[in-house]
């Protein structure tokens, strides 16, 4: 009877005790299940009360961080702000600024990638201050972080090409570095000279570096002759056709750098050096910090030439002496930002130097004073 369901197996009569057992379960199961069922009611109940809002707290929960998020933090907060929208994103490059740079250079006419960012770090230079080559400096104007652009710097980016610039010197005076046994063919030769050109020769194409009056200087064997060698100190790249690729990775405001200009003795001031004239000047540096002097035109007796403005001295001097009229004698203050920087130069220069020099502009174009 099913009134015997309610007393407990134990106390039923051996007939019916296994299925008075088995109808206990049916219940418990039974009851199980209508649990869960009214839990997963409420539960739905629940859901349809929050509408949107619960959607959107599940939406925020498995949100994923953008893959770039660690490279970001990297680049520090400026480039943070950016990303998120604080308004940096919509800063762009002005004369002023300090920019880092990502580059590819190329040659036009062969494709050859001839300098990148990428074995030597990002460019850092200050805009509109002549750090960097005049098409690279107002090629970046403009951009925005991230932003690339393809920039044809022309074929006079490193200079012109100036034949005066080869020099024919004698194999045996040639650094031991840049010799390589030469490719000779013995049957031309008389048995007599075999001996003498057994020895290590330059080959045509080597670079070497040469001491000048300045210090180390570049140079390319471009021709073979007999005994001697005909060295070519143009840049390799003078009269070269280049683009550079560049990628903006960041920009901030560039720290206040200036150099001290102190007149010791007038020139014409009416006569002033324009970018790309050729000057002659002499000078004296020594470092701010101990007054040692490291390079002196005048103790060589020979005057120094060079263009200005075209980034072919540091920037303190293409910035001073672009101040200068013809005949001034000035001290020139020139901090190491607007010097050698971080990196010194050799032995001589320590990093982060800053530099004085006693300089003197003696003519213009190869026009002294009185015919300028």
């Amino acid at each position: 009877p099913p009134k015997l369901c309610l007393v407990s197996p134990r106390r039923q009569p051996p007939p019916f005790r296994a299925l008075a057992m088995m109808r206990r379960q049916r219940l418990l199961h039974a009851g199980i299940c209508v649990a869960l069922c009214c839990c997963m009611a409420r539960v739905a109940l629940r859901i349809v009360e929050l509408g949107p809002c619960f959607s959107t707290a599940v939406a925020r929960q498995v949100t994923l961080r953008p893959a770039g998020s660690r490279q970001q933090r990297q680049r520090g907060w400026r480039a943070a702000a950016a990303a998120e929208g604080e308004g940096g994103g919509e800063l762009a490059v002005e004369e002023g600024m300090q920019v880092r740079v990502h580059f590819v250079l190329t040659r036009d006419d062969t494709g050859q990638i001839v300098d990148e960012s990428k074995t030597k770090g990002p460019l850092v230079f200050a805009c509109g201050r002549g750090e960097v080559m005049p098409g690279l400096d107002r090629g970046v104007l403009g951009m925005k972080r991230g932003e690339s652009r393809n920039l044809e710097l022309g074929p006079n980016a490193f200079g012109e090409r100036d034949e005066e610039k080869t020099a024919e010197v004698p194999i045996e005076k040639l650094p031991e570095g840049a010799k390589v046994r030469a490719q000779l063919s013995w049957l031309s030769m008389p048995p007599i000279l075999i001996a003498t050109f057994l020895k290590q020769s330059p080959q045509v194409g080597a670079s070497l570096q040469m001491q000048g009056p300045r210090g180390p200087m570049a140079a390319v064997v471009q021709e073979l002759k007999g005994t001697n060698a005909v060295l070519d100190f143009n840049h390799p790249l003078a009269g070269v056709s280049v683009t550079m690729k560049v990628v903006l990775d960041d920009l901030r405001e560039a720290p206040k750098v200036e150099v001290e200009i102190e007149t010791t003795s007038p020139g014409d001031g009416v006569t002033f050096p324009q970018p790309r004239d050729t000057l002659t000047m002499h000078y004296v540096g020594t470092l701010a910090a101990d007054g040692k002097q490291f390079d002196s035109s005048r103790d060589r007796g020979e005057p120094f030439k060079f263009q200005i403005g075209i980034g072919q001295v540091i920037r303190g001097w293409d910035t001073g002496v672009m101040k200068m009229s013809i005949g001034e004698r000035a001290t020139l203050r020139i901090p190491a930002a607007m010097g050698y920087g971080e990196r010194g130069a050799g032995g001589a220069i320590p990093p982060n130097a800053d530099l004085v020099f006693d300089v003197e502009l003696l003519k213009i174009n190869g026009k002294p004073e009185s015919s300028a």
